[in-house]
């Protein structure tokens, strides 16, 4: 896969002139694109006589070699994890946060069977308990805003916003896009998911666990 950087566009168009413009300024033969999509899209306001469309695009091409020498694109090959898949030991996620979920999918992926322990309750569970505190003060003390399936982030404001720059916050947004999240957030600057979506895309995250038999102790 290989990423066509810093498009600017001064108008609105539709994404199959985008992806024309793209592949012309990078000097990429059409016949030879596999697959193709918008990995990026903000507005470059900094400049008042300059106002543009900042547009990132990610390709699939033949011969990919051939287009990793040209200047304006750069190469997404993901680096490579290795699992022993036949170990005995099944690895143990302390966690049902971002980290303890994504780690969990990364490993099923890959061959293994996780066993994911968290503290708190399972996300419609959750959301009950923490409607319980706001209306009433009742607090649980194991499941609340803070702690429970899904991770303090789940009862945010749902930006997906990181300060690092690694080749997996793509793979990340995508694995959100897979269990419900809309498809926008694979390419607008500071992504948002709103709180309404993360209980479900938790929930369906969750019931892939399970489906995949994987173990998951709430």
């Amino acid at each position: 896969m290989l990423r066509i950087n810093n498009i600017k566009i001064r108008k609105d168009l539709s994404e199959p002139e985008i992806f024309e413009i793209a592949i012309k300024k990078a000097h990429i033969k059409k016949e030879d694109v596999v697959t193709w999509q918008i990995s990026k899209k903000s507005i470059d306001a900094r400049k008042k006589d300059d106002v543009h469309y900042n547009y990132c695009i990610d390709i699939q091409v033949k011969n990919e070699n051939h287009y990793k020498k040209l200047e304006k694109v750069k190469s997404l090959d993901l680096p490579k994890i290795k699992i022993k898949k036949q170990a005995s030991t099944r690895p143990i996620i302390i966690g049902a946060g971002p980290a303890g979920l994504f780690a969990a999918l990364t490993l099923v992926q890959n061959g293994s069977k996780p066993i994911i322990i968290e503290q708190g309750e399972e996300i419609e569970k959750r959301k009950l308990s923490v409607d319980a505190f706001l209306k009433a003060g009742k607090l649980n003390t194991s499941s609340n805003v803070q702690f429970g399936e899904g991770g303090s982030g789940t009862f945010s404001d749902g930006k997906l916003i990181t300060g690092i720059n690694s080749p997996f916050c793509q793979k990340v947004l995508e694995e959100f896009v897979r269990f419900g999240a809309p498809k926008e957030i694979l390419y607008l600057s500071k992504p948002h998911i709103g709180t309404d979506n993360l209980i479900h895309i938790i929930k369906n995250m969750r019931n892939h666990i399970i489906q995949n038999r994987w173990n998951v102790l709430l």
